[in-house]
């Protein structure tokens, strides 16, 4: 990954931004922080002096240049260092529309703000002490987030769950860096403890168990991309319509009505999955049939889970699978659909390895196991409960790898019985480092500079 130069550092300059959607929003809030963000406001609107903290005042907001009435606008300060960024902060709470908003924040430049940079009022809360690294990221997550899983698990990072983790297991890592310091300094006095292995061991295989969270994580962040594959007429568009929950696909008796690639963006079991419905496989086809079987193939490779639908009321015709699937197993569960006109013999379900269930899209019978059964497939079982504590940021299980990789090789040092105690302080350095870089510290502003750029402006 390739970082950006690093800008020239501008700590407290006064900056602005709307913090609101300017063409939806009834309201539209424009937020200073920085050196003289209340002087700013003053040049404004007439206000009080002292000004009350977090108190709102209802005034008429004017041109700073010509003097000419903008709004009348609510008027919020917080002042340092009790404020969102930790600095001086005002916030505008004028009306909304697009244009009406974009004049409220020229007339703020003109009192002597600049534009804000994207996530640029998140960074200084950070850099201010105000939030972890590791919570505005949660923030940025909360903005994007899709299914349901995904705004639960970054509602619990964004309340510190992955902050108390990481104080929990630091300690610990302290405690023995002490420990191992104490050894080097007095060998003749202190001896090595015996449960320090363990200990170390332990902690690596806490974050190994946080770090296999991030499979279903990952998910939680871009989504899964399902799909609905099978012979011409097993069921997969009349599937497609109902978890799409929109009649999208035709449906027909004649085999062969799909021929190109459908897509719909639905939530599955709690997260966010790209469903794609495609041409059913056989050998012979018309050749614009023959061409949406093409694109079929191509989607195989890309899916993270097949859903291989086989028509059930068929009494299990089509039950051979395709040279397709070879290799691809460990992505694919069998759909036996049409469970309504008759449900396939139990020796079906239990000819393939592969997991296997039955249901029907007309009446609903069976959906719920295969809700389930995506779950467990896509991300190693049930879904994480709401709040529990999910790597979705791959930064996050990049680095718990790191710190779970030293406290192993601390571990195997140990054992030897402390015969090289350095080496066994240097690795227990290590995976400290790699955890206190979660939270942003020693971490290179470069970075910083590529993490915030993701934030919307006015965050």
């Amino acid at each position: 990954m390739t970082l950006p130069a690093r800008q020239a550092p501008r700590d407290g300059e006064l900056i602005a931004a709307l913090a609101t959607g300017p063409a939806s929003a009834g309201v539209a809030i424009v937020r200073l922080s920085g050196r003289g963000a209340l002087a700013a406001a003053r040049k404004l609107a007439r206000l009080p002096e002292p000004m009350p903290a977090r108190h709102a005042l209802l005034r008429t907001l004017r041109d700073p240049m010509s003097g000419a009435a903008l709004d009348r606008a609510l008027i919020l300060y917080f002042p340092s260092p009790a404020s969102y960024t930790g600095e001086e902060l005002v916030e505008l709470h004028g009306h909304g529309g697009e244009r009406h908003a974009a004049a409220l924040l020229a007339a703020v430049c003109a009192a002597g703000a600049r534009l804000a940079e994207r996530g640029e009022f998140s960074r200084r809360a950070v850099q201010n002490g105000r939030m972890t690294l590791s919570e505005a990221e949660a923030l940025c997550d909360l903005a994007v987030a899709e299914g349901t899983a995904a705004l639960a698990a970054a509602r619990a990072q964004l309340f510190g769950a992955l902050a108390q983790w990481l104080a929990s297991v630091g300690a610990e890592a302290l405690s023995l860096e002490a420990d191992v310091e104490a050894a080097l300094l007095y060998p003749e006095e202190v001896e090595l403890p015996e449960a320090l292995s363990g200990r170390a061991r332990a902690l690596a295989e806490r974050c190994g168990a946080l770090r296999a969270s991030h499979r279903a994580g990952a998910l939680f962040a871009g989504g899964a991309r399902v799909l609905l594959a099978g012979a011409p007429n097993a069921g997969k568009s009349t599937l497609f319509n109902l978890l799409a929950g929109s009649e999208r696909a035709l449906v027909d008796e004649e085999p062969g009505t799909t021929r190109d690639v459908l897509e719909a963006r639905v939530e599955l079991a709690g997260l966010p999955c790209t469903l794609v419905d495609t041409a059913g496989l056989r050998e012979r086809a018309s050749r614009l049939e023959a061409r949406g079987m093409e694109r079929t193939r191509a989607e195989l490779a890309r899916a993270h889970l097949i859903l291989w639908l086989i028509d059930g009321a068929q009494g299990g015709a089509g039950t051979v699978l395709p040279l397709e699937l070879k290799g691809n197993e460990e992505r694919c569960v069998l759909v036996f659909t049409k469970r309504d006109l008759g449900c396939p013999p139990a020796r079906l379900l239990s000819a393939h390895a592969l997991p296997t269930l039955s249901l029907s899209a007309v009446t609903g019978e069976g959906l719920g196991a295969l809700r389930d059964m995506i779950a467990e497939r896509l991300c190693g079982g049930t879904l994480p409960e709401p709040g529990a504590l999910v790597l979705t940021n791959a930064r996050h299980a990049e680095l718990m790898g790191r710190a779970q990789a030293a406290f192993e090789r601390a571990a195997q040092l140990a054992e030897l019985g402390g015969r090289d105690l350095e080496l066994l302080g240097y690795e227990l350095k290590a995976a400290r480092a790699a955890l206190e870089a979660l939270e942003g510290r020693g971490v290179d502003e470069r970075l910083h500079d590529l993490l915030f750029s993701r934030f919307c402006l006015g965050k």
